[in-house]
């Protein structure tokens, strides 16, 4: 059992806790690599903890603003979360991107369903958005088929957009279109 609510900056040092401990997971012996890194790179950079610091204290709209909701255990641990964020380009405040993870050990549970309906659902209220945006390792068919079932379309494949430990990655690009 779990439940979906909005990161707000009082779980945020919760937040970068799960968010490091899932970093870590990426690419270990047996696992499923789900981020563009090495296993050796695989750590919760300065730079993703600012990015999210800055982001969720920016109002909607605002440049670098951030909106993410996290997915809590019964034990009231963060197991999962999804985000959306503004594009970085000039002129693409109708886009946003979407990043997401859950927890290895909790996986299978529909929590990433779950969370990315918060995110589809924030994107269909909020008239400013038209289209979400993400970009997956295509490799990573787990998530790449969740997508697929919420609707999200590929629209185009990178080939050897990554080259990881000596073996190429294709990079996908997905999108849902939320204003009707």
């Amino acid at each position: 059992m779990f439940s979906i609510t909005p990161l707000t900056s009082e779980r945020l040092e919760a937040f970068f806790g799960y968010l490091s401990a899932h970093i870590a997971e990426n690419g270990e012996e047996g696992a499923l690599l789900f981020l563009p890194l090495g296993q050796q790179q695989s750590v919760l950079s300065g730079e993703l903890r600012s990015k999210f610091e800055l982001g969720m204290s920016a109002a909607f709209g605002e440049p670098g603003w951030r909106k993410a909701w996290v997915a809590l255990s019964r034990e009231n641990r963060i197991v999962g979360h999804v985000d959306l964020r503004m594009h970085a380009q000039l002129n693409a405040a109708h886009r946003v991107l979407l990043g997401m993870g859950v927890d290895r050990q909790h996986r299978g549970n529909q929590i990433g369903r779950s969370l990315l309906q918060c995110a589809i659902e924030f994107g269909r209220h909020n008239p400013e958005i038209s289209w979400i945006d993400l970009e997956v390792l295509t490799q990573n068919s787990p998530a790449r088929n969740l997508y697929e079932k919420m609707g999200f379309e590929l629209i185009g494949t990178t080939r050897d957009m990554f080259r990881i430990d000596g073996r190429s990655y294709n990079y996908s690009a997905m999108t849902l279109k939320v204003d009707g």
